[in-house]
């Protein structure tokens, strides 16, 4: 394993205490990472467009996929399960024009770029696909393999394919760890 200490001019903004291992990021220049946030082995970064931002203490494990255009941010404590993708842009598949490739340029593609938001203490299953324009509110869990088509509410399971609201879930205990935590890493 590689662990590559990033340096903070490659950067819009590099936190403390961040960890990257052998990820591809393209456009460094528009990713903004907080405090000691993870980017795992074979992770795949485009901050194309508005960029890419990863809040303090997140967990990008494995395989995961982050592709912007519109803004794709994660917000405090999100994790992120193995193999996940999260779209902020997507090319139009109904056949108005050229899907994917660049060299083809802005003429004959149809690019839609949208703001993808994922929410404080949300995390994000094995395997989740979650598309352009969709917001992940604060707590929300959604279960391994679900693909996320809309908006998903605040402290609440969600999964399925397409992605739904199954069941609410407490935020109390979560909510005053993270007060302890960061009383105790900030001092």
């Amino acid at each position: 394993m590689i662990n590559l200490q990033p340096t903070r001019h490659n950067f819009k903004h590099l936190g403390k205490d961040v960890t990257i291992y052998d990820a591809k990021l393209i456009y460094p220049e528009n990713i903004s990472i907080g405090d000691s946030s993870i980017i795992a082995d074979y992770c795949f970064l485009y901050a194309s467009g508005k960029g890419i931002e990863i809040g303090n203490f997140c967990n990008i494990t494995q395989h995961c996929i982050l592709q912007s255009g519109g803004l794709l941010k994660l917000s405090d404590f999100v994790g992120l399960g193995p193999r996940t993708t999260i779209m902020a842009a997507t090319d139009d598949y109904l056949g108005d024009g050229f899907i994917g490739n660049k060299v083809f340029g802005d003429k004959y593609r149809i690019t839609t770029f949208k703001d993808t938001i994922i929410g404080r203490h949300a995390r994000i299953g094995l395997g989740c696909m979650i598309l352009p324009g969709v917001t992940i509110g604060e707590g929300c869990s959604i279960g391994a393999g679900s693909l996320v088509l809309e908006d998903m509410p605040s402290w609440t399971l969600c999964y399925g394919s397409p992605c739904k609201p199954i069941k609410l879930k407490n935020s109390e205990i979560i909510l005053r760890m993270e007060k302890e935590f960061l009383k105790e890493y900030y001092g």
